[in-house]
C-alpha cells in the first residue's frame, strides 16, 4: 500500500476516534491525539493553548451545553503536505445539544449546528498528532432584502 494511503487511513482513524470520543462525552479521549503544545480555536473564536486547556474546556462543555450531544461527519478531506504533515477539513453536524453558545444559531432547522473543523497534523513519534485545530460554525445567511 502506498505511503500516502497508509497515512490517510491513519488520519481517518484518528479523526473517527475523536468523533467517537465526542459522542461518548470523553474530553480526555477527544484531546488524546493533540500535541501537548497544540492550539485549538472554538466556534466562538476562543483560543485554548495546549492539550490540557483544550481537554478542560471540552470536559466543561460535555458536562453542560453539549451533554449527550451527537457529532456526525458529513464530509472529510485529507491533504498530505509531505510524509510528516497534513491538513484535514471536516464538515460536522452537531445535534442533541442542550443549547448553543451565545451568538451561535442552528444551521439546519432548529436542532442541528453544522461546523467546519480544520486540522493541521504532524507525524511524529510513530503516529499522527494534531498540532492545531479550528472549528467554525456554519451559520445560515440572512434572508435577501
Amino acid at each position: 500500500m502506498p505511503v500516502s494511503t497508509i497515512a490517510e487511513d491513519a488520519i481517518r482513524r484518528l479523526l473517527a476516534d475523536q468523533i467517537a470520543a465526542w459522542n461518548a462525552g470523553d474530553a480526555k479521549a477527544w484531546c488524546r491525539d493533540f500535541t501537548t503544545d497544540s492550539g485549538f480555536v472554538n466556534i466562538l473564536g476562543m483560543h485554548f493553548a495546549g492539550r490540557e486547556a483544550n481537554a478542560t474546556r471540552h470536559a466543561e462543555m460535555f458536562a453542560t451545553v453539549f451533554k449527550g450531544s451527537r457529532l456526525d461527519v458529513r464530509e472529510m478531506q485529507i491533504r498530505l503536505l509531505d510524509e510528516q504533515a497534513a491538513t484535514a477539513d471536516l464538515v460536522l453536524d452537531l445535534s442533541r445539544y442542550q443549547c448553543l453558545p451565545p451568538g451561535i444559531q442552528p444551521s439546519i432547522g432548529n436542532d442541528v449546528l453544522r461546523t467546519r473543523m480544520h486540522y493541521v497534523l504532524v507525524y511524529a513519534q510513530d503516529h499522527w498528532q494534531v498540532v492545531f485545530s479550528q472549528n467554525t460554525a456554519i451559520v445560515p445567511l440572512p434572508p435577501r432584502a
